[in-house]
């Protein structure tokens, strides 16, 4: 039995899917679906590639490998692996701060590291980040990848151009001077193209629409400065991947410099590829298995960075789209990464002319709807602890790092989240008659504990203790609303009735359920506690006497 239980846990979802109910009926679906996403997925991974401060060649090496890969041994059925907008600022940070070999590097230890978050299944813990974090370093990255392809979206000639997000602008706008005509005419047709038709035509293979115009604009204006992807990575087509790992992963000091990176893109691809496991979910009614896509996205990234490719993971967008047009099983995955293989060896020619201003212009209609701020204005009207949170999420994502900005983000909520659980804990003190206690009827004291009693309330607790008039000889403390006590709040409980018992003053804890008394037993190692449990006292409030 438990046997089968670890192999339906870790079994592929490609395997399981095909064993269960895979038809001719179904390859063909696939194979359909493949297609049509293929059209749409190539111009996008190249794109990509280029903002990542890669060439496009390097996106359809990820794309294929890593796409394969994540098909072949992840737990979803519908997602498409490649070079996402979520990778593209962090991985142009990590290749010009350390090379690409050193971004290999922090990219095979992401792979390791995303194998590791599998089996130690916390892919079901992921889901836990707060929506503010995720839709604010989201927003971040899109406004980020905005103003990095201005340039290329202008025409500019441009030198050194600065990393940091405000000083970009600022350079930019120093360059005005330089915007080629052409590239900009280009790069507004196609903005505007892509917004009408993703508004009207959603299903319309946009992209490649444009790629096309753009090959015959090209084409027809030779001579005019247009930069293009030959004229800026030259022949992309015959740089095939070849199996390497960088002798900087064998050092022990580099692998160190570079961990910080390499979490950071294994927590984001983590993060991006089980959202895109739930929204698949939810368009087709299915349900994948987290740790098991988590594993395939390792793999995934290990295969991309030892053929020379980028971080991978799920691409929101076609992946959508991969339900939508009636994909059956992960099958359909594939077949989108060996057509955009085949599209870069048959159209190689063709892609050398494509100007760098449409896939300017591709970039920033795909990166405005990452940061989909008019989507998430709502957050702006939400308590001020989750627009804060947002708010600050962006500013770190734009002047610091994601990685920073998950990590403030993070604390942050963290700290709110405490505080409002503390505003929800309620201590009253008050006046009860006590029966059956030694078979008497009396008087006592009582202090009635609502809501949680952790490390944030315990003050609560001990000031509400210590105001206590301590006129009676009995102590009663009602925990009966008490849904949870952790190691501090058990402490001030001890000290508590260490205290009373020096003075002579009875405490007794009522109401309290099997899992409360038993975690209150569980940390009461000395034994401080015993004799201060009730199990059959009843109790008749009578006058409140204070908060």
């Amino acid at each position: 039995m438990r046997k089968k239980r670890i192999l339906a846990e870790w079994m592929p979802e490609i395997v399981v899917s095909i064993r269960k109910h895979y038809s001719l009926r179904s390859f063909s679906s696939d194979i359909r679906a493949g297609l049509l996403v293929s059209v749409v997925a190539f111009p996008l991974f190249m794109t990509f590639a280029i903002a990542s401060g890669a060439s496009p060649m390097i996106g359809i090496i990820t794309s294929v490998i890593a796409g394969s890969l994540a098909c072949l041994c992840g737990g979803s059925r519908f997602q498409i692996v490649g070079p996402t907008g979520a990778f593209a600022m962090i991985v142009a940070d990590i290749i010009k701060i350390h090379g690409f070999e050193g971004m290999t590097c922090a990219l095979i230890m992401a792979g390791i590291l995303m194998i590791i978050f599998a089996l130690l299944h916390i892919g079901d813990l992921i889901h836990y980040v707060p929506y503010p974090i995720t839709a604010g370093f989201t927003a971040g990255i899109g406004l980020s990848i905005i103003v990095a392809q201005l340039g290329n979206f202008l025409g500019l000639q441009l030198q050194s151009v600065p990393a940091n997000f405000f000083c970009r602008l600022s350079y930019y706008f120093s360059r005005l001077d330089t915007v080629n005509g052409y590239a900009l005419a280009l790069g507004l047709f196609s903005l505007i193209f892509l917004e009408i038709m993703q508004k009207y035509r959603p299903q319309f293979p946009r992209y490649l629409v444009i790629l096309l115009i753009g090959i015959g604009y090209s084409s027809f204006f030779p001579n005019v400065g247009l930069e293009t992807v030959g004229s800026k990575f030259g022949d992309i087509a015959h740089n095939l991947p070849v199996f390497s790992v960088p002798e900087q992963f064998f050092s022990f000091t580099n692998l160190r410099k570079l961990f910080p990176a390499a979490f950071a893109i294994a927590f984001l691809g983590s993060l991006e590829s089980l959202l895109g496991a739930v929204i698949s979910d939810n368009l087709s009614g299915q349900k994948h298995r987290s740790n098991m896509e988590l594993f395939g996205q390792g793999v995934a990234n290990l295969g991309s960075a030892v053929f020379g490719g980028i971080p991978a993971t799920c691409a929101l967008g076609t992946t959508s789209l991969n339900v939508k047009v009636g994909a059956q099983t992960p099958v359909a995955g594939l077949c989108n990464a060996l057509l955009i293989m085949l599209y870069v060896f048959c159209l190689g020619d063709f892609i050398k002319i494509i100007p760098l201003s449409c896939l300017a212009a591709m970039l920033l209609t795909t990166a405005w709807n990452m940061a989909a701020l008019t989507k998430n204005k709502y957050i702006f009207l939400a308590p001020k602890s989750d627009s804060s949170v947002f708010i600050l999420t962006i500013l770190t994502t734009l002047l610091v790092d994601i990685v920073i900005a998950v990590e403030v983000g993070l604390i942050m909520s963290a700290f709110l989240f405490i505080k409002r659980s503390v505003e929800t804990t309620k201590i009253e003190i008050c006046s009860k008659t006590i029966h059956n206690i030694k078979g008497k009827t009396c008087e006592c004291e009582s202090l009635k504990v609502c809501g949680h009693l952790f490390f944030g309330a315990a003050p609560i607790l001990n000031n509400a203790l210590k105001s206590l008039p301590k006129t009676h000889d009995i102590i009663y403390i009602d925990m009966q609303n008490v849904p949870f006590i952790d190691a501090t709040g058990a402490k001030v409980l001890k000290e508590f009735v260490v205290e009373a018992k020096e003075k002579h003053i009875q405490v007794i804890i009522g109401g309290l359920d099997n899992r409360i008394r038993k975690a209150l037993r569980k940390m009461d190692s000395s034994g401080e506690l015993q004799g201060a449990y009730s199990d059959d006292v009843s109790e008749e409030p009578s006058a409140v006497r204070g908060q």
